[in-house]
């Protein structure tokens, strides 16, 4: 018995010792964020960033730093930590559920990702920590004679809570996501919203035997985008109404042979469903209502972490998600069908380097062990896809 202690508390420490991470390790491990322990869970479950204080954290995409934060840790009788992260990415557009924009502005969206505030600490024995980000930019504009006026904003607030209890055991989180906008011209509203947002809650537990955890996890997700188009009026001549449902359950498995190999693999189902409404006011006949519904019936999320050197590990990663999907079409009088049942795979290779309390994760591109670097093969492709580096200042 004594001997079955030890060795939980070694493997304990030995899955803390690789909890500093990254986003790009857990997308390189196959997109297993859900189940692995990584200070990237801090994103989907706030209450864990009371794990990884002194922390800053830069994440690399397309040529430059898209992402940069560092957290703050306050307090040492009674500890708290403050995270926070700036983005330089593309505005958040407005979206309608459907891989589509859902307003027509007149002029491209100004940048908007403004800040995101992680903040944790302990509470009555378990871990709080809530997440909150803001995204935000208008565009007003008067000109020529007589006198023509453009108003234009986007603003999107997200906040998520988080609580995961003193050992660590389970995590839930809850997240609320708001949008608004203004489309006007010469103060007529030319596009109005008529709800805009997304809710979801999460969860998961760990089970944990000598060499393996075992993870069951659940997620449901709801969202909804209104929009009602003026035509430059005083009421609305159409209507856009796009709804979502999303339900996943999924029970997942870590397994550590060695102290320096991590293997996890994720299964179970989805249900996503998208409804659509689009209501012809003046001349209702036009009405027109589309359901994409997409069964996933299993999904897998494959992945490996194994030390090459003492300063690198390598990283292998698959998903495959078995879909059913449908799309429905119906207008007054006729009705279309669309079926079709795929699997839709994904494969990920990554790399991990340690220098002491300095950490760089990579996607890395597999043409290069192909090809070679392009001053050998003459071609252009990029080394990495992503990459994240993680500095520990305490």
């Amino acid at each position: 018995m004594k001997k079955l202690i030890f060795i939980t508390l070694i493997l304990t420490l030995v899955l803390a010792m690789s909890a500093f991470a990254s986003r790009t390790r857990v997308l390189t491990m196959g997109n297993n964020n859900t189940i692995l322990v990584d200070d990237a869970n801090i994103w989907q479950f706030p209450s864990r960033i009371n794990d990884y204080p002194g922390l800053a954290i830069a994440e690399i995409a397309t040529g430059d730093v898209a992402q940069f934060g560092i957290h703050w840790r306050y307090n040492d009788d009674n500890p708290w930590v403050l995270a926070t992260y700036f983005d330089n990415m593309a505005p958040l557009q407005t979206d309608d559920l459907m891989n589509g924009t859902l307003v027509p502005f007149d002029f491209a969206l100004l940048d908007n990702r403004r800040i995101h505030i992680l903040y944790g600490r302990m509470m009555g024995g378990n871990a709080f920590g809530a997440r909150f980000s803001l995204n935000q930019s208008s565009y007003d504009t008067t000109s020529g004679t007589p006198v023509s006026s453009i108003k234009e904003s986007f603003s999107y607030y997200q906040i998520t809570f988080g609580l995961s209890d003193a050992a660590r055991t389970w995590d839930v989180a809850f997240n609320l996501g708001v949008g608004s906008w203004t489309d006007e011209n010469d103060g007529l509203v030319e596009f109005n919203s008529n709800g805009y947002y997304d809710f979801g809650l999460e969860g998961r537990i760990f089970w944990t035997g000598i060499d393996w955890t075992r993870v069951p996890h659940a997620k449901l997700m709801l969202s909804k985008r209104g929009i009602e188009d003026f035509g430059g009026g005083n009421a609305a001549i159409s209507a856009n109404t796009f709804t979502s449902t999303m339900f996943e359950l999924g029970l997942g498995q870590v397994y550590t042979p060695a102290s320096n190999v991590e293997a996890v693999l994720d299964f179970g189902f989805m249900f996503s469903s998208v409804k659509h409404k689009f209501e012809d006011i003046v001349t209702p006949t036009n009405d027109i209502e589309r359901t994409d519904k997409i069964k996933t019936i299993p999904f897998f999320k494959l992945g490996l972490d194994a030390e090459v050197f003492r300063w690198m590990d390598v990283r292998f990663g698959a998903t495959s998600n078995w879909n059913r999907e449908t799309d429905d079409e119906s207008t007054i009088g006729a009705a279309i069908e669309y079926k079709s049942n795929v699997a839709r795979n994904a494969t990920y290779l990554g790399f991990g380097f340690h220098w002491g309390n300095f950490h760089v994760d990579t996607n890395a591109d597999p043409q290069l062990f192909l090809e070679g670097l392009n001053f050998i093969s003459g071609g252009d492709e990029t080394m990495n896809f992503q990459i994240s580096a993680i500095y520990e200042m305490l």
